[in-house]
């Protein structure tokens, strides 16, 4: 088994947000993890990614663990990795099984040595997505599985100046393309925008305001222009690598 430190180096919220977006640290008025979509969300990404009894899938961005505990509850061998150690420390005292302390594009695997990763409103705070994809590519086995969670970016006409803005909330299609950019076959890609209008009414009725969620007035006009989505997205690392565009197919 590959050596799991107790703490990386750095322990900076992956985060760039000034409030409470991608810090793990959002939680209902009962002090349980509010996340969109909550455990029906998870259930989905694990059930369409097969993850099963016995397989190794790592949490990116585990936050307080619940869906630690959701895929240690159905025997799969679940890792939670979190970059900032607050919400691990909340994980902890709720988890059982293993919790890393570790940053997304330096995952303390070897190659291939994981059968899953689950990703759940993650990529979207995370800086150099496109490295970061690339090492969840390099530690996932062949035929293993990314399944993924997100805010994305639905306004056509205001997508490119807010997105810039936004960080690193992407378009559908360049959320796509930074996937398989980064070798993996995307197999499904679907809107659940639905749980995240319901997660912004519970988060208001908690916190008062989506200020207290961007961290600021500026911050929020701009999500707003970008029309945030949810979607879920399976991918998968082909036994051998994907072709590019370039690349014609084997003849048969």
């Amino acid at each position: 088994m590959d050596r799991l430190p107790a703490r990386a180096s750095s322990t900076s919220s992956a985060s760039a947000c000034a409030g409470l977006f991608g810090s793990g640290l959002v939680c209902d008025g009962e002090g349980e993890p509010l996340g969109p979509g909550g455990c029906a969300v998870t259930e989905e990404l694990v059930n369409g990614a097969g993850f099963a009894a016995g397989d190794r899938v790592a949490d990116i961005g585990c936050g307080q663990g619940r869906s630690v505990a959701f895929m240690a509850a159905r025997g799969i061998s679940a890792i939670g990795i979190d970059a900032d150690p607050g919400p691990l420390r909340a994980a902890r005292d709720r988890v059982p099984g293993v919790l890393v302390q570790a940053r997304g594009n330096a995952l303390p695997f070897g190659d291939g040595a994981l059968d899953g990763i689950l990703s759940e409103c993650v990529l979207s705070v995370m800086p150099d997505q496109a490295a970061i994809l690339a090492e969840w590519a390099r530690v996932l086995r062949p035929g293993g599985r990314l399944a993924l969670a997100d805010v994305y970016a639905r306004s056509p006409a205001s997508r490119e100046s807010a997105c810039a803005r936004a960080g690193g909330i992407r378009s559908a299609v360049q959320l796509q393309s930074l996937i398989a950019a980064a070798g993996l076959v995307v197999t499904r890609f679907e809107d659940r925008s639905e749980v995240l209008r319901t997660w912004v009414g519970r988060f208001i009725f908690r916190y008062g305001s989506l200020e207290v969620l961007w961290g600021d007035a500026a911050t929020a006009r701009t999500m707003r222009a970008v029309a945030p989505g949810y979607c879920v997205a399976l991918a998968v690392r082909p036994a051998r690598p994907a072709p590019t565009a370039t690349q014609a197919p084997a003849a048969t």
